[in-house]
Parts: structure tokens; C-alpha cells; sequence
């Protein structure tokens, strides 16, 4: 043990974890600036990117997938109503539930910023060798608890 009480297991966690964050602050920050150029932010582009692959979604199913808050969501859709990427319609069989589609101008945006997306991530991962880039998807994958 060291003089704050770290065993070297304890170091070398610490080190991983560093650089693991280290990794995806910088690609973050690439991909904010990218999704700012575009007028998104990164929660706005994940609420588009959703509904892009999901036909159509209530507050709460897409609340839950985002794994954020209804609250947090509500204001997020609000901002993408106005710039009219999305769109809320009322279920009529319930009149407390809304569900949230995509517009056209959301699709066209969303394909527009998704390749640009993609090419920032594969720049940034262009070092590493096919079976790397595996062995990396899987080791983080083993960092989640799976139901």
C-alpha cells in the first residue's frame, strides 16, 4: 500500500478508468463540436438518433431508452418541437400519454450528421486493428451489468 492507502490493483483500476475517461471526453468533445456546427446538442442528436430508428414512441419508452429522466426529456422535446425535428401527438385512447415522431427536417438532419458522426468515431479508432476494436466493444461491454 502506498502512502494514501492504494494497493497496486487499486492503481492499475484507477489507470484504466483514467484513461477510459480520458478516451471518451476527448472523442465527446469532437462529436459536441461537430453536433454544435449542426445546431444540436448531444442529448438532442441521441433524442433524434432514437426516433430515427424507432418509428414512433411515447415520452416514456423513449424517456427509458435514453436512460435520462420524463422530466429532462419534456424540455428536450420542447426545444426540438420548436425547431420542428419532432413532433408530439396525442393518443387518443389516452389522453395523458403523447407520443414523439420525428419530422422530416429531424430525418434529413439526422442523416446528415450521422455520417459526418461516424467519421469522427472511425478517425479515432483508426489506430486500432479489427480484433482490437472487438477486444475494446467487448471489454467495455463487461464494465455494464447485463439483465
Amino acid at each position: 500500500m502506498d502512502k494514501n492507502g492504494c494497493t497496486e490493483r487499486n492503481r492499475r483500476y484507477m489507470d484504466a478508468w483514467l484513461q477510459m475517461i480520458r478516451s471518451y471526453d476527448h472523442l465527446q468533445s469532437q462529436v459536441a463540436a461537430l453536433l454544435q456546427s449542426h445546431g444540436l446538442t448531444v442529448p438532442q442528436f441521441e433524442v433524434l438518433s432514437t426516433l430515427a430508428t424507432a418509428d414512433c414512441t411515447n415520452q416514456q419508452e423513449l424517456a427509458d431508452r435514453l436512460q435520462v429522466t420524463k422530466g429532462n426529456l419534456v424540455g428536450l422535446i420542447d426545444r426540438l418541437t420548436e425547431r420542428k425535428w419532432v413532433e408530439r401527438l396525442q393518443v387518443p385512447e389516452d389522453r395523458r400519454v403523447n407520443k414523439v415522431r420525428i419530422t422530416e427536417a429531424g430525418k434529413t438532419l439526422i442523416h446528415s450528421v450521422l455520417p459526418e458522426q461516424a467519421g469522427i468515431v472511425e478517425k479515432m479508432m483508426a489506430g486500432l486493428e479489427e480484433t482490437e476494436l472487438e477486444t475494446l466493444r467487448d471489454l467495455l461491454k463487461k464494465l455494464i451489468p447485463q439483465p
